[in-house]
């Protein structure tokens, strides 16, 4: 795999946009799919069952981000599927957490990371993360290029409908996220983490990115990771009941899915990896600070394919777990551009993609 197909959208009318978007992925949502399909049957749910509980999101959503469901009515019109089925791919995050019949289940990974002008020697700002999930999801994964026609453009990693997964603004904000998982997990009718990432990639300042978070009551934990050429980075551990604010160290910030701030609710010590779960985040903390204050892009790449702890390492490996590295990102804010490597970066160029 090298270079990700890159898909451009751009109108002021959401609908539009949301159909110039679904018209261009048509394949690529019948390839994913497939594979969430087989995602929910092993927590003994129909695709039928999956398309309810996604709809159910709707009515509420409309009232409250009406112009993000209206973009999500153009994906499903342009790809010439039902909204059941965007609305699956856009809430399939909260639904996978919990097998019928079953409290809590779910599992993921990721490590995310940010450093700040203090830490890098170009004085500079980058977010970014090794995106960790099934190899189904990464084999239909593009690049999503967004210009809203009001100074608001996107560029950012998408999954086929979403709107979108993590990017950056041309405001010089960047977003990045990573699973958690807690004991106040609920099943619940809230905003989605797509649509919340869609949002907080509208904003224009940092402030109103974290703000954003702030006003968040998820149903399900996540981690959000903000950066922006103001020089600020800051993480959100997001939960059902309260929302942490992580701060970074020397101007480095890593997270993966151990909850930091309140261990005593972390799921993930419930089930048999939780050391792997905590060693990625810590162990890419280690690597970034050995170099702060002179970290530059390059290093920041070799430090995303450190395999200490194989295969739960940064670069993840772990294929029995069907859960290995399918993209490894930096967003440099200040420059403009991502860089993206498609697959394992151990084996994978990466490659840049320009704001525009």
């Amino acid at each position: 795999m090298t270079r990700l197909r890159e898909i451009y959208v751009k109108s002021s009318d959401p609908f539009e946009r949301g159909r110039q978007h679904g018209s261009q992925v048509k394949e690529e949502i019948t390839g994913i799919c497939a594979g969430y399909e087989k995602s929910f049957a092993k927590l003994n749910y129909s695709w039928e069952e999956a398309q309810a509980m996604a709809l159910e999101y709707v009515p509420y959503l409309e009232e409250i981000m009406p112009d993000l469901v209206q973009e999500a009515r153009g994906i499903a019109a342009g790809a010439e599927v039902d909204l059941g089925t965007v609305m699956v791919l856009n809430t399939r995050y909260e639904l996978l957490k919990f097998a019928k019949g079953v409290d809590g289940f779910g599992g993921g990974q990721c490590t995310c990371y940010a450093v700040s002008p203090e830490a890098t020697q170009a004085k500079e700002t980058i977010g970014g993360q090794n995106w960790d999930n099934a190899p189904f999801v990464g084999k239909n994964l593009y690049m999503l290029h967004i210009d809203e026609e009001n100074g608001t453009k996107i560029v950012g990693l998408c999954e086929p409908a979403q709107l979108i997964r993590s990017g950056m603004n041309s405001y010089g904000i960047s977003l990045n996220c990573s699973t958690l998982l807690s004991t106040w997990d609920k099943r619940g009718i809230t905003i989605p983490t797509n649509f919340m990432r869609r949002r907080i990639l509208q904003a224009k300042t940092f402030d109103e990115a974290c703000e954003t978070v702030k006003l968040l009551k998820p149903c399900v934990s996540l981690n959000y990771v903000i950066t922006s050429k103001e020089g600020k980075v800051t993480a959100f551990e997001t939960t059902p009941k309260e929302v942490y604010r992580v701060y970074p160290a020397r101007g480095v910030l890593t997270q993966a899915n151990d909850i930091k701030i309140n261990p005593a609710i972390d799921r993930f010590q419930r089930i048999g990896d939780h050391q792997a779960q905590r060693y990625r985040g810590p162990r890419l903390d280690y690597l970034l600070q050995k170099k702060a204050g002179e970290i530059t892009p390059e290093y920041i790449q070799e430090c995303l394919k450190d395999h200490e702890n194989y295969p739960d390492s940064v670069c993840n490996h772990h294929t029995e777990g069907n859960c290995v590295t399918i993209a490894s990102m930096l967003y440099c804010v200040d420059r403009g551009y991502a860089l993206v490597a498609w697959g394992n970066p151990c084996e994978n160029e990466y490659e840049k993609y320009e704001l525009n």
